[in-house]
């Protein structure tokens, strides 16, 4: 049907949101600047959100589109922008499904990855998963490992090396030169994180407590 009437057969749901009330519709500003497919389809969702049909098969694609957007939009007109993309839809009737999992990518990045711009809908089972598993039970786990007081092992330093030796899939030469360290310094913070909390991250098992611990929050 959707190429019976020119519309696109695979496409993304990208809902865009400005972090700060912009002077013009936001969906007004991104008719200016972006690079817009025959295909693709741009409008308000009645929020202040832009929202977009992005012909495409790939999400990864469609959420680097969407990141270069971001920062064309921040380079020249300092606005700041977060982008949820949802899976592949493939009719126009799947659509409001998409939306809702864009809009769930966004959310679920606000409390899990607040810093990043774009986020895939596609990307966060784990994030989804954890936030079915009971509060009792997420503040019980939490402090097996952590203790009583999981901010003094938790600091800025361990999560952050933790996160770019995840991203690196445990490489530890990969993770050192992407946050500019030495081997040996990225080696000696992963073994302090195995004596505060028995971890080994250079493991799977591991890794994927770590990972799963981290992101769970003891409030609701």
């Amino acid at each position: 049907m959707a190429e019976r009437i020119g519309l696109p057969e695979s496409s993304c749901v990208v809902v865009m949101r400005a972090e700060e009330k912009p002077a013009r519709p936001l969906t007004e500003i991104l008719r200016e600047i972006a690079p817009l497919e025959e295909n693709d389809l741009l409008a308000e969702d009645g929020a202040g959100r832009a929202l977009m049909i992005k012909a495409g098969k790939d999400p990864e694609e469609i959420a680097e589109f969407a990141l270069a957007l971001i920062d064309t939009l921040e380079g020249e007109g300092g606005l700041r922008l977060k982008a949820g993309v949802s899976g592949v839809h493939h009719a126009p009737e799947e659509w409001p499904a998409g939306y809702r999992e864009a809009l769930e990518a966004l959310e679920i990045g606000d409390r899990f990855h607040p810093r990043a711009q774009v986020q895939l809908y596609g990307h966060q089972l784990l994030e989804r998963m954890t936030e079915r598993i009971p509060t009792e039970t997420r503040r019980e786990m939490r402090r097996q490992i952590f203790g009583d007081h999981p901010e003094q092992i938790l600091t800025e330093e361990v999560l952050e090396t933790a996160e770019h030796f995840f991203a690196a899939d445990l490489n530890l030469s990969v993770a050192a030169r992407e946050m500019f360290v030495h081997r040996n310094t990225l080696t000696y913070r992963l073994d302090r994180i195995q004596r505060e909390t028995g971890l080994n991250l250079r493991t799977f098992r591991d890794a994927v407590i770590f990972r799963m611990l981290t992101m769970m929050s003891e409030d609701e």
